[in-house]
């Protein structure tokens, strides 16, 4: 086989996991605004007056509003006490990295594969709305397209009475457990794969002609 052939076998292998990690932006951020922020703002006694995710308004009515200062917003008013409006806040990224967290733990649970496989693995990366939006608690940008976004889950915490410096070490220890666990994950399917396939190639051989 050519080396251009195996450059175009990876290529095209490599297309389903590529779509499932762009997915993770709109996905993920309609998840984060709506669930994590507009459910937690309702429980909190609020409501939800607009919601937009990517330039993109969906409530109270669809429209394009114009390339968008982050990655969605989601306006809730009404909420009556100081502690559900941090929650409304922390809830956000929160409720992506409990996916994250779920995600992680549901892929080892046993071999998955086709569509759930993928899924899975996509929604175990979801871990990277929690660490990005901690790293303007740094002063470090949280992307290059959004650079000045303060960190808005670590305001949130520091309200509820959270120490800083404890919610950066659990945004960062968590995220890099669940980095790993993904990494390890892959190494191992991997080398079930090859497995599979030398055993497959060795039956073939042995089958009497």
């Amino acid at each position: 086989m050519g080396a251009g052939r195996r450059i175009l076998i990876a290529a095209k292998g490599a297309l389903p996991y590529i779509a499932v990690v762009a997915l993770c932006v709109p996905l993920g951020t309609i998840w984060h605004e709506l669930v994590g922020h507009g459910l937690t703002g309702i429980l909190a006694g609020g409501r939800i007056i607009y919601v937009q995710v990517l330039g993109v308004t969906f409530w109270p009515r669809v429209a394009w509003t114009g390339w968008p200062t982050r990655f969605g917003t989601c306006g809730v008013e009404g909420i009556q006490t100081l502690t559900g409006w941090y929650l409304h806040m922390l809830a956000g990224s929160l409720s992506t990295w409990l996916v994250a967290a779920v995600a992680s733990v549901a892929l080892w649970a046993r071999r998955w594969r086709g569509t759930p496989r993928l899924a899975l693995i996509g929604l175990s990366i979801w871990w990277l709305d929690l660490f990005t939006y901690t790293l303007p608690s740094w002063g470090l940008p949280r992307f290059i397209l959004w650079y000045r976004v303060p960190s808005e889950p670590y305001k949130a915490a520091v309200g509820m009475g959270i120490p800083g410096r404890v919610f950066q070490a659990f945004a960062v220890a968590s995220s890099f457990c669940m980095l790993t666990s993904l990494v390890v994950w892959l190494v191992r399917e991997r080398k079930h794969e090859r497995c599979k396939t030398a055993s497959e190639a060795d039956f073939r051989r042995a089958e009497p002609r």
